[in-house]
Parts: structure tokens; sequence; C-alpha cells
């Protein structure tokens, strides 16, 4: 007599079932879905990292050499937009809650906002106007407390809030 062994969902980092191991019975789409899961999670994390990254950045372009705030206009602002973009059809594939996934698109949405911000400075406008670049360092930080939040909802610990 064989004996079947029957794979018991446990819940991921992402808040979904977590992949179990690949087993004959299990079907593709299932894998499927756990690896994107994976890949989410570790998605989430590279994009703390680059966020904090472009904090470092922009310190440095203030305070020690201008050159450094080319890399923080260009290449930081482009990455955290390119990475929050694909994150969110990987998070599709693997599952990851609606409420999760629209956190996750709005870094591309306040990164947007981050650079409209800042049009009134390059434009030389003055008054209240230029005033509202200001905003530029208040939307980082909503960008930090939003990937913030991405981080919690994609900790172990935090499986059952997701929603």
């Amino acid at each position: 007599m064989t004996s079947q062994r029957v794979a018991e969902p446990s819940t991921g980092a992402a808040g979904t079932e977590a992949a179990a191991p690949a087993t004959p019975d299990q079907p593709a789409a299932s894998r499927a879905a756990g690896i994107a899961r994976r890949v989410y999670v570790i998605g989430i994390r590279l994009l703390a990292l680059l966020v904090v990254a472009q904090f470092l950045l922009a310190g440095l372009g203030i305070f020690f050499d201008p050159q450094f705030l080319a890399w923080h206009a260009a290449a930081g602002a482009g990455a955290i937009g390119l990475l929050s973009l694909l994150l969110v059809p990987v998070g599709r594939v693997g599952r990851v809650p609606g409420r999760t996934l629209w956190l996750t698109a709005s870094v591309l949405g306040l990164v947007i906002v981050q650079s409209l911000l800042l049009a009134p400075y390059h434009l030389a406008a003055t008054g209240i106007l230029r005033a509202v670049s200001g905003l530029h360092v208040v939307n980082a930080l909503l960008i930090f407390w939003v990937v913030l939040q991405l981080l919690a909802r994609t900790r172990p610990a935090s499986i059952g809030a997701m929603s």
C-alpha cells in the first residue's frame, strides 16, 4: 500500500499560503504562486533598501558632493518607481492581498508626485509657489512610511493581519 503525503498549507511571508515543497500532485499554478510570493517579499526588502539609499544620496549630495544629487534624482527615483511597478504583477501572481498590492502601487504614484513637487524649484518660481517644493521632503517621509508598512505586511509574524 502506498502512502500519500498531503501538503498542509502554511502561511508564508506575504500573508498567504506558503509554497510547500513541490510534489507531483501539486499544481504548477500553486508552485508559481509560491515562487512569486517569495520574489515579492524579497522585492519589498530591496525596495526598502533603495529608499534608505535615496535618503543617503540626498544627504551626500547636500553635505558632501553635489554630484550625488544626480544619482539621487535619476537612478534612485527611477529604480524605486520601476521596482514598485514590477512588484504589483509579481504580487498578483503570488496572490498577495489586494490592499497590499494597492499600497505597493502607491509607491510609484508617490515617486511621481515627488518629481512634480520639484517643478516650481526647477522653473525658478518665486514666493509661495516655490515653497511647494519643500513638500518634496515630506513626501519622501511618506514614501518611507509606506515602505515600512509593506515591510510589516510581509513579515511572517504579521501574516494574519494582512488584508
